[in-house]
């Protein structure tokens, strides 16, 4: 574990920092999903999570083969930031199609966690369940900024 701390200990870290992405980003919700087999995490389901009152959370669903997901293999490819400011009009590359249905998505920002080797161990992602959404340089600055956070506090890429 990085710096001594537990898996549950880092995991309440990663909230926080998911939680200030969701205020700087003006977001719906915030995940994090990380392949780490030391501490448990799969890709599957999301192992940090930040929801505004009333936005249906992830966490716990592993209903999405997320690494089969265009917008993964997108970012595994383009190795950046994914920005979609309107999943709603056949974006490219699609989202998974529970995004939109079970999970209300209409725009999202993605963010990609690639070990040092060059896989793709996680991303971030910031959704947006009230419309779609412009996004701002702070916004997308704001994700960057988690993105090192989440990198300092898991020692992917280290």
């Amino acid at each position: 574990m990085t710096q001594g701390r537990s898996t549950k200990e880092t995991e309440q870290e990663l909230d926080k920092v998911l939680a200030t992405l969701l205020a700087e980003s003006n977001g719906s919700r915030t995940t994090l999903r990380i392949d780490d087999a030391a501490r448990g995490w799969n890709v599957d389901f999301v192992c940090g999570e930040a929801t505004k009152p009333g936005v249906k959370p992830l966490r716990g669903d592993g209903s999405i083969d997320q690494r089969a997901a265009a917008t993964v293999k997108w970012l595994d490819a383009n190795k950046r930031h994914l920005v979609q400011p309107d999943l709603t009009n056949s974006p490219d590359p699609a989202p998974p199609p529970a995004l939109l249905s079970a999970y209300a998505a209409k725009a999202q920002m993605l963010a990609p966690l690639f070990s040092k080797d060059g896989f793709l161990q996680g991303w971030i992602s910031v959704h947006y369940v009230d419309g779609t959404h412009d996004f701002t340089e702070a916004e997308i600055a704001s994700l960057t900024h988690a993105q090192e956070r989440v990198k300092a506090l898991t020692g992917i890429g280290a």
